[in-house]
């Protein structure tokens, strides 16, 4: 009994530091998240960092880990309203909270990604974006098709956080993005045509 105290409050330290970091990459950039710069923020020495994170590296994969788990979360929340629903709360998701997003795909990251490896955090993001594009199952490339989403919705975040692209054209991408894709699944699902020649072969 006396272990599930101490339990809480490792968890409890964990998700403070990782708190902290955040907070400090959203104001200042990820090159001014340190071990010691945490430790001064907290009041911890940075021994009591290492025990929660073996390295700054290992911190940012916990923060990347985090993010996954809550954009996952996000497109559960909107998978019954459609592509073009989850596509704009990813976007929205992507330039709220830029040192999260960057650290999750930006960030050199010790997590692969694709791979019997991957981390089941990163795995369920994936699977529920395939259900979103294919809910039933039914097509052949869904995960394709779930790549060529997260692409996209990954590439407007990108470039509208760099400023490439005004943040008043992103509903109409998105609208763009939408209507390709529904039509490439129409396409792919039409069957082809045969001619009388075909039929009797």
């Amino acid at each position: 009994m006396a272990e599930a105290p101490r339990l809480r409050r490792h968890a409890a330290r964990s998700k403070q530091i990782l708190d902290v970091a955040v907070t400090i990459a959203e104001r200042e950039g990820w090159a001014a998240v340190t071990t010691r710069r945490l430790a001064d923020e907290i009041g911890y020495s940075q021994p009591v960092i290492y025990q929660h994170f073996a390295s700054r590296d290992a911190l940012v994969d916990a923060v990347a880990q985090r993010g996954f788990i809550l954009l996952t979360d996000l497109i559960n929340l909107h998978a019954a309203t459609g592509q073009r629903s989850v596509a704009c709360a990813y976007v929205t998701f992507g330039r709220k909270h830029r040192a999260l997003y960057e650290a999750m795909f930006a960030r050199p990251v010790n997590m692969p990604f694709a791979s019997a490896d991957t981390p089941d955090a990163l795995r369920a993001a994936f699977t529920s974006l395939e259900a979103v594009i294919d809910p039933h199952g039914t097509t052949s490339d869904r995960s394709s098709r779930a790549e060529l989403f997260w692409a996209s919705c990954h590439g407007l975040v990108s470039l509208s956080n760099s400023g490439r692209i005004p943040a008043a054209h992103l509903e109409q991408l998105i609208t763009g993005l939408i209507v390709n894709s529904s039509s490439q699944a129409l396409t792919e699902q039409r069957p082809s045509a045969t001619t009388s020649d075909d039929r009797s072969q």
